[in-house]
Order: structure tokens, then sequence, then C-alpha cells
């Protein structure tokens, strides 16, 4: 029997469901998840309707290989552990084929495979289990330019370079940073010197996933102790009381 893939596109039923992400593509945007549990496929397409996305999904990556080439989707979601294929191998062979965002989906086991994954072409990683709003704001992998994810930052002697997950301060590079504090230090250096807000951090990185009061705090000071910067007198994270942060560029 052939494999089965379901899609989604809905509409809200009414102003109080309609959700501030904006999808850059224009209408019916498709994501291609390839994600071996069922219940997150269900869910994340039920999820994603309200954000007037369509998702196709499967179980397996020689699958997903196969829908990739027949759909060309406007995004490829692909969970680390997949069976058949592994997702590593999924995202080389479509990344030789498509030009299309390959996304990894990383659970709590999976975080070594986030370097290799991005050495193989991925675009971006992100949490498994998945967060709707942050897979809706994928979409904007799609028709970035020039602003891409993998276009590496430089901050005096701190740089990012998302194409290899890699941060060095004056060259030397730090311990390899989780998923999320990698997202947080490559929002605060892409608006460097700017203050973000803590609603605009929760929204991007979290959505509504980060309800408890400390957790941003937790990996604030998490990134300053990677970057050597004093917890009690920060000079590269700085914090705007009441407000968010500021990334000041090391030795400026």
């Amino acid at each position: 029997m052939p494999p089965t893939t379901d899609s989604a596109l809905t509409s809200p039923t009414s102003p109080s469901s309609a959700l501030e992400t904006r999808i850059p593509l224009g209408s019916n945007p498709v994501v291609l998840l390839a994600d071996a549990d069922e219940r997150i496929r269900q869910g994340l397409t039920a999820q994603l309707a309200k954000y007037q996305v369509s998702v196709v999904h499967c179980a397996d990556g020689a699958t997903a290989l196969l829908e990739a080439g027949l759909r060309k989707p406007d995004v490829l979601l692909v969970s680390a552990d997949l069976p058949v294929i592994d997702g590593a191998t999924v995202l080389r062979l479509v990344r030789r084929r498509l030009s299309i965002p390959v996304v990894l989906g990383v659970g709590p086991d999976d975080t070594d495979q986030v370097g290799p994954a991005l050495a193989a072409g991925a675009s971006a990683c992100v949490a498994r289990p998945y967060r709707p709003r942050e897979v809706a704001q994928l979409l904007s992998l799609a028709d970035r330019g020039n602003r891409g994810w993998d276009q590496p930052l430089v901050c005096g002697p701190l740089t990012l370079d998302p194409s290899t997950y890699e941060v060095r301060m004056h060259g030397v590079s730090t311990a390899r940073l989780p998923l999320r504090e990698f997202q947080l230090l490559h929002l605060l250096m892409l608006h460097a010197e700017k203050v973000i807000t803590r609603d605009r951090i929760r929204a991007e990185l979290w959505g509504d996933g980060a309800r408890r009061s400390n957790t941003i705090t937790v990996h604030i000071r998490r990134l300053r102790e990677r970057l050597g910067d004093d917890p009690h007198h920060p000079e590269i994270i700085q914090t705007v009381r009441g407000v968010g942060y500021r990334l000041v560029p090391p030795g400026n």
C-alpha cells in the first residue's frame, strides 16, 4: 500500500482567531512535514491551518524525498530521527535537487545532529515538539534573499555563523550552544545596539511556550556565562530594566 499524505488549509472563522504572524509568500503556502510521530503530524497540521498554511505530511525519509520532488513545497520540515532514510540524509539529497529551505526538527536527544545537519545544508533548526507560530515563521526563509538565516553575523570580536552553528569570541570557538540559546544570540546580534523587548524575544523564539517569567532570564544568564560576560555587571548583553536586552559588540 502506498504511503498516505494529508493536507489542511482553512481560514480563521473570526477576528479573534486571526494570528499575528504574517506569511510572506502570498496564498496557500505549503509545508512538507516528515515525522514518524503521527500525533505530531496531525497536531501541527491542525494548528497551522489557523495560519492558512497547508501541510503535507509523511512518516519516513524515503516518502519525504518523493513528495519533495513531486510537490516542491515552500519549506521542508524534517525530523532528525526518521525511519528508512534519516533526516540528515534527506537534507543532503534534497539540497542537491531543490533550492527550497530545509529545516531540521530537533528533539531533546538529537542536539548532536544540529551541526552535521547545518553542514549538510539545513536552513535552520527548530525544537521538536514543534511550536506552530515558530513553524509558520519559517516560511519567511523562502523569500529572505540576502537576509537569509545562514548569513554570518559579526559584532566586533564576536561572530556567529549559522551555516556551521559556531560562535566565536576573538577567533576562539565557544562551547556548542543549545539551539534556543543560539537562536537568542542570533536575534540579539541581528539587532546589535538596539533594545529587543522581552515580549519580542518570547514571541519570536517561544511563541506561547515561554509562560514562566524566568525562562528568558535563565537563557540570558547562560548566554552571558558562555560569552564570558560579567553576570553582575554585564557589558555585552545589557539589561534595559523593564523593557528587554541590548547586545553591545565587545570592545566598543
